[in-house]
């Protein structure tokens, strides 16, 4: 199992055009991908109170390419992995890589795909086998259930689902990435994306708490 965060840098001129909430769009050339934090597990295991975390970022690979090659090998072992686990579920061999983390299904995945494609780091069906085909535990839908009070479904932000779980969310908006990427401030993106990984990690948990205490079917 793995969970991801990843950033992408938007150029100046392209901040203010858009057709929804989300500005970047990985199909652009110049949309590109900075990288991500990255961490994996047994799919039962718990995730570790400190949990170490795996940076992928394009100021340590030189290049887009170099470092969309280095995420496409994590991906492949990954893959790998899931043939020795040997998990069940309802009675259903584990065949798929499960990711999870927040708005990875609308964008970071597609967007990885996208940027394979543009990099030409392998052909598009083979890294439509390697992106698109995972399983996504994306919690922005998985964390419909928590808000009764609107029973509309509706995918949650990250800030929604930590204010309703009383967990300290740490996301801020992304142009600070891309002020930061300009400035040449890469501390700050990794610090503030491990930041946003961990809280993905304290929503899981919580999400995870909350259906352990539901009652269990006949």
């Amino acid at each position: 199992m793995l969970f991801l965060d990843l950033e992408f840098y938007v150029p100046v001129d392209d901040r203010n055009k858009r057709r929804s909430s989300l500005i970047v769009n990985p199909a652009l050339p110049e949309h590109i991908l900075l990288g991500g934090c990255f961490f994996s597990k047994m799919l039962k295991d718990s995730i570790p109170r400190n949990a170490k975390l795996d940076g992928f970022w394009i100021w340590d690979y030189g290049n887009e390419t170099e470092l969309l090659n280095a995420i496409k090998s994590r991906f492949e072992q990954e893959w790998q992995k899931i043939k020795q686990e040997g998990v069940w579920i309802l009675g259903k061999p584990l065949e798929d890589l499960v990711l999870c983390g927040s708005g990875i299904s609308r964008f970071d995945i597609p967007a990885l795909y996208c940027r394979g494609v543009h990099r030409q780091i392998e052909s598009p069906s083979v890294l439509f086998d390697l992106f698109l085909k995972t399983k996504q535990i994306d919690l922005a839908n998985v964390g419909c259930f928590l808000f009764p009070d609107d029973l509309t479904l509706y995918p949650k932000t990250t800030r929604e689902m930590a204010g309703r779980l009383r967990t300290v969310e740490s996301k801020a908006s992304s142009k600070g990435v891309w002020d930061a990427y300009d400035q040449k401030d890469y501390d700050y993106i990794e610090n503030r994306t491990e930041g946003e990984l961990r809280t993905v990690f304290q929503i899981y948990n919580k999400i995870q708490e909350r259906i352990r205490s539901l009652p269990r079917a006949r």
